[in-house]
């Protein structure tokens, strides 16, 4: 059944009143409705635990709120929508048909068994694997972005698997931007995708991740603890964590400078090991042992590389670049 705009916030209006809901949150749905020209953004979820999800949803600054309601048109999301079963299957469909969307997956696609290992839904009485939704709608897309390491080069649900999980662009056999991290950081997430919008194209490296975020120093050339005493066990306050085992002499992110939970810390500022969460070979076992983290990291077979654009990196502080790239999207549009 098809509703027209007015009919959705005659039945929003009416529903708000039954559940108490403010105005101001119909009025958010009504704007949502209106902005047709916000970019579609279909968001899938294969092999994963959807903690990059969860990590979307505590952005800050701009709080996704803000980035659903003024930038992009989420389409379909197995968990942020709120359509289920076949209104959510036709969302994804129709916007497949429209093309031109940005489809983001997060989590790693099963190839093994036909992909029958990780299902996304029910259509026409089957059920659609991960690995046929990825490539059917991978077609249309405009942009194909991989979210979290799982998705950017298989992850956690890689290692010892017999479900023959692959990375996106592994399995897609062509270049997709890499947002790795696990989980990855809301603002490298909804960074990257606005800049995907606005343009120009991110700079990429080698593993097309953008160089913005994921910076070619090491988070350990930056470290405030690089030049302190070597910690001899965990728990010792400003001490080096290098010879526990800490990934950071080989780990590219701008976790240090960015932090997270609104730049309140990060996994070494609390004394724990960089566990190298950006990276190919994650995870790298094991996690805790003298001087692994200053072992160079085995060379992985990188996903097909795409040709790194030259463009804009922001500058400052991530709470100014963020949100004026955003309010340049919600004012002028997609281009």
């Amino acid at each position: 059944m098809e509703i027209t705009r007015r009919d959705f916030v005659r039945y929003a209006t009416a529903s708000a009143g039954a559940l108490g809901l403010s105005k101001l949150r119909v009025a958010m749905s009504s704007e949502v409705m209106a902005a047709s020209a916000k970019p579609a953004v279909v968001w899938l979820s294969g092999s994963g635990c959807t903690g990059c999800s969860v990590s979307l949803l505590n952005a800050v600054s701009p709080g996704i709120d803000s980035v659903l309601v003024n930038t992009i048109d989420l389409r379909y999301h197995p968990n942020v929508m709120a359509a289920a079963g076949d209104m959510a299957v036709a969302a994804a469909r129709s916007t497949q048909q429209e093309g031109g969307y940005v489809l983001v997956v997060e989590g790693a696609i099963p190839t093994a068994s036909s992909g029958k290992y990780c299902y996304v839904w029910s259509e026409k009485g089957r059920e659609v694997t991960m690995a046929e939704a990825v490539s059917s709608l991978a077609a249309s897309a405009a942009q194909v972005v991989a979210v979290g390491t799982c998705a950017s080069f298989g992850g956690i649900p890689a290692k010892n698997s017999t479900t023959g999980v692959v990375g996106l662009g592994a399995f897609l056999g062509r270049p997709v931007v890499n947002l790795p991290g696990c989980p990855a950081h809301p603002d490298w997430i909804i960074g990257s995708l606005v800049q995907l919008l606005t343009g120009p194209a991110p700079a990429l490296d080698a593993y097309s991740r953008p160089t913005a975020y994921y910076r070619t120093q090491h988070i350990h050339e930056r470290c405030p603890r690089r030049e302190a005493e070597e910690a001899s066990t965990f728990g010792e306050n400003g001490a080096c964590l290098e010879e526990l085992g800490c990934k950071g002499p080989r780990s590219h992110a701008d976790c240090d400078t960015r932090k997270w939970n609104n730049g309140q810390a990060w996994c070494i500022g609390v004394n724990g090991l960089c566990i190298g969460c950006v990276e190919p070979d994650f995870p790298s076992f094991p996690f805790h042992q003298g001087g692994a983290g200053a072992s160079p990291a085995p060379t992985p077979t990188p996903t097909p590389r795409a040709t790194p654009t030259p463009g804009s990196q922001p500058g400052g502080s991530h709470k100014v670049y963020l949100p004026s790239i955003i309010d340049g999207l919600s004012q002028g549009g997609a281009r």
